[in-house]
């Protein structure tokens, strides 16, 4: 139970509260700061230092919200008390990891005035009840949006509970039976700015092209009253510049991984892959997805020209003061161009070794293959399983003014100064290992090849190794043992292979438990049967696991962020000499097992025993596995 919960809404209740018929102004920062000291959220002390810098306060709100003080938006804007409390960062009495900030605020506000308190998800929002239920400068001078229906009745989000002439102006608008919830002020004006900023863009583009566009390229073809030729960008251009910037700086402000763009008859859909899951954003006119596709491509300096083939490129841009970079592949599909946009954010793909979820045993052990003099390093997974992170982070830690890494990538992931790039083209046959042979005449110590997709690539990775270089490089396989196989399935023979193998990691990505909101409990008998943990009948009671029971820091899902799983093939004399005999991969797996190797599934049932993931996510990464 969090300390508001524990107080009685009576007691916070400012003079004048909710009392019907009654007409009272909004919250003065005066009765905000007295709610929060009886909460005990804030001692008299802070509180009387607050309400002495009230004007300094309103200035500082107003400096970060619409940037200069003394502007016309300035004047037009209203800075709300709680929006200059949380400008002070308390931290919370209680809570090392939060401070008393417009969220915490808004609860507690609820709380006092007898509401719901709702966090906003954007994700769960239905943007059309939005968008038709009220104009932009309603909302955003109101500071409330429709977030669903309770029955029959409209549900709103405010952020003032107690503004009487608010409520009555409300409920004369809408003229139908409305209820209310309590949500932070920042919350709303950010669901105003994406939702109308975004869909004034798309409705604007789409008055300029038409409703009967059909994109270049499209296999289901359609009367359409405009050539493919004016499809061109031309006079909207402003406006698919504005609705792609707003996709993009949400996707990053939902740090999610991954942007789909998906023609799909008369509409696109935009949906977004976060913590490895994808969730539905937009629905925007099959016109309008065309010149967003378009404009992307134009971005990552592809042809707009070319809606036949496959095309990839990137773009690097900056978000918070951050480069990143994005990854952009397109496809021609059924209704058009499909484009997928990979988001790398340095902060991830440059994580150190310690970040990505290795057991101490674990580190040790890929920390002595990667710091061998010589050898073959293998990471394997399928996409998105996270090798490219583990790849740069093993760079990273390698990295050092007396090596020189040289890496060929497919394409180059994450540009980084300190190492050689090399960008393979097919094109030109620049090919992984027409490139690798280049590179052995170089002087390298480390090197690092995106992926090994053939036998040519395959036996010059191994030459390297023979040879007194480092190599690093990746497959797509489900397991350790199934990698080596591979390899000798690409041409390379056995006893070379065994000779510079070092070590073999598989890899999977888990979702973990929100720190904010994890509560503690047992796995349940059908829970311990189902992972196939041999436990006696008297202890499956007995065995401790974690979960989020939801909070705002998370969406109310108990989940927040991802980190890795491993399955580690150290290639020690049992395994080099099944590798020597040819033997199959159930038969190095058994070996590795006697050597102590852990299944990908066994060590993602140790992060379940430490309370960091759940069982559920347990089964759904691993359910493929055994």
């Amino acid at each position: 139970m969090s300390m508001i919960d524990r107080i009685d809404a009576a007691s916070l209740r400012p003079a004048g509260g909710l009392a019907t018929g009654q007409i009272r102004p909004a919250l003065s920062l005066e009765e905000l700061l007295a709610m929060l000291k009886t909460a005990g959220l804030l001692t008299a002390q802070q509180a009387s230092d607050a309400a002495a810098r009230s004007a300094t306060l309103r200035s500082r709100v107003l400096k970060e919200k619409v940037g200069a003080i003394r502007s016309q938006a300035a004047q037009r804007y209203d800075a709300t008390p709680a929006e200059m409390v949380a400008t002070l960062g308390i931290p919370h009495p209680e809570r090392s990891h939060r401070k008393i900030d417009e969220d915490l605020i808004a609860e507690l506000m609820a709380k006092a005035a007898g509401l719901p308190y709702f966090k906003i998800d954007p994700l769960r929002l239905d943007n059309d009840l939005i968008s038709k239920s009220l104009s932009r400068p309603f909302a955003r001078r109101n500071v409330v949006i429709p977030v669903g229906r309770d029955g029959a009745k409209l549900k709103l989000a405010i952020a003032e509970p107690f503004d009487s002439t608010l409520r009555d102006t409300l409920e004369q608008f809408f003229r139908q039976p409305v209820t209310y919830v309590i949500s932070s002020k920042a919350d709303i004006l950010a669901v105003i700015e994406r939702v109308y900023g975004f869909r004034t863009s798309v409705s604007r583009a789409k008055e300029d092209l038409g409703d009967t566009l059909i994109p270049q390229g499209s296999i289901v073809q359609i009367f359409q009253l405009k050539s493919n030729e004016e499809m061109a960008i031309g006079e909207n251009e402003r406006h698919i510049i504005a609705a792609v910037d707003y996709l993009f700086n949400y996707a990053f402000h939902q740090r999610a991984s991954d942007l789909h763009l998906e023609p799909r008859g008369t509409e696109g859909v935009i949906r977004y892959r976060i913590d490895g899951i994808l969730h539905d954003i937009e629905t925007v006119p099959i016109a309008v997805h065309a010149a967003i596709a378009s404009r992307i491509k134009v971005m990552a300096r592809m042809d707009i020209a070319e809606r036949r083939r496959p095309q990839d490129g990137r773009i690097k841009t900056l978000h918070q003061g951050n480069e990143i970079e994005l990854r952009i592949s397109c496809m021609p599909t059924a209704f058009g161009e499909k484009v997928v946009v990979r988001v790398f954010d340095p902060n991830v793909l440059l994580a150190g070794l310690q970040e990505i979820g290795f057991s101490f045993r674990e580190r040790e052990m890929y920390e002595k293959w990667i710091t061998a003099p010589n050898g073959l390093v293998l990471v394997t997974g399928p996409t998105g399983s996270g090798k490219t992170t583990t790849l740069y982070s093993t760079l990273r830690y390698v990295f050092g003014p007396e090596i020189n890494i040289t890496t060929i990538e497919d394409p180059i992931e994450m540009i980084d100064p300190r190492y050689s790039q090399v960008q393979v083209n097919r094109q030109i046959d620049l090919t992984f290992a027409n490139a690798l042979r280049t590179i052995l005449r170089q002087d390298p110590d480390v090197i690092m090849v995106g992926e090994i997709r053939d036998k040519e690539t395959a036996q010059m990775a191994v030459q390297a190794a023979l040879t007194g270089h480092l190599v690093f490089s990746t497959l797509h396989t489900r397991d350790t043992s199934g990698a080596v196989i591979r390899m000798t399935e690409l041409g390379v023979e056995p006893f070379l292979l065994s000779s510079v193998l070092r070590g073999v990691m598989a890899q999977r990505l888990i979702r973990m438990v929100c720190p904010h909101c994890s509560v503690d409990g047992f796995l349940t008998p059908d829970q311990v049967i189902a992972l196939g943990l041999k436990i006696p009948v008297e202890r499956r009671e007995q065995l401790r696991a974690k979960w989020g029971d939801g909070c705002v820091d998370c969406r109310h899902t108990g989940l927040l962020g991802r980190t890795g799983i491993f399955e580690m093939l150290d290639v020690g004399r049992r395994v080099r000499e099944l590798i020597n005999t040819n033997a199959d991969a159930t038969e190095i797996a058994k070996a590795a097992r006697i050597e102590g190797m852990e299944s990908l599934r066994e060590s993602a049932i140790r992060k379940l025993a430490k309370g960091i993931t759940t069982f559920e996510e347990v089964i759904r990464v691993t359910a493929d596995l055994e």
